[in-house]
């Protein structure tokens, strides 16, 4: 008799499951489990694969969207660096900074000592005796120059003070030596006078060299005083005003 397709006798089906049946007792005899896996098993595994995927997509979309460090529009450039990024180029500006101040001080100190060196050069050269030169000779037909005569000398001198004692006049022949006038010490009779080494013309006349220089030593002499503590002769409160003139040969 044919088999009807799309049906299964009924023998066959008890021939199956009583062969399954044995196989499993074999099994459980020898101690060896199906390993099927479970569905509870499967699906977190397949959960957690889709999580993974999900955040590795996420991660791709952050990191795509970092803005980047320079962006180029059509009307500006933007730039964007981190904090870090900063504070490392402005450390790298600080330097550069610092080797430019350097070089600067090096070169000026450098440019000062050159300058130094010139003007110490140009003052040795000042300081040094310049070769004159030699002087053209004089020609033989240039005429003499004529000889200046000395005029005579006056006959008067002027007194400035007469002493006993030659020691109290010396204190002011030095005064007077001090203030440009020479003067001698001389002895008349039994007193000392104090004279002019310069002869003039006669003091006791107007307008005469000698008649200048006789109010010039009363007017220098109203000042003197004698040495502190010598007790020389003071002269008067206002001494050397009796100053006249004395004819000589």
């Amino acid at each position: 008799m044919a088999k009807s397709s799309g049906r299964v006798a009924l023998y066959e089906l008890v021939n199956k499951a009583r062969f399954k049946s044995s196989q499993e007792k074999m099994l459980c005899s020898t101690g060896v489990k199906s390993e099927q896996p479970s569905t509870d098993e499967v699906k977190p595994k397949v959960e957690t694969k889709s999580k993974d995927i999900k955040a590795d997509v996420k991660i791709d979309r952050l990191w795509s969207a970092k803005p980047r460090p320079v962006r180029i529009y059509p009307d500006r450039i933007e730039l964007c660096f981190s904090w870090q990024v900063m504070i490392i180029g402005l450390l790298a500006l600080v330097a550069i900074f610092m080797v430019f101040f350097r070089w600067g001080q090096a070169y000026s100190g450098k440019k000062s000592a050159v300058k130094e060196s010139l003007t110490s050069t140009a003052s040795i050269e000042n300081i040094m005796p310049q070769p004159k030169a030699a002087e053209p000779a004089a020609a033989e037909n240039t005429p003499a120059r004529p000889v200046k005569m000395v005029e005579p000398m006056g006959d008067h001198v002027i007194v400035i003070a007469s002493y006993d004692l030659s020691s109290h006049l010396e204190p002011v022949r030095q005064y007077y030596a001090g203030l440009g006038i020479a003067t001698n010490i001389v002895k008349s009779g039994s007193r000392y006078l104090l004279i002019t080494q310069e002869r003039f013309d006669n003091p006791d006349k107007k307008g005469t060299n000698g008649f200048e220089m006789k109010n010039k030593i009363m007017s220098i002499g109203a000042n003197y005083r004698p040495p502190k503590g010598s007790q020389f002769e003071t002269f008067g409160t206002k001494p050397f005003q009796d100053a006249y003139g004395m004819k000589v040969n």
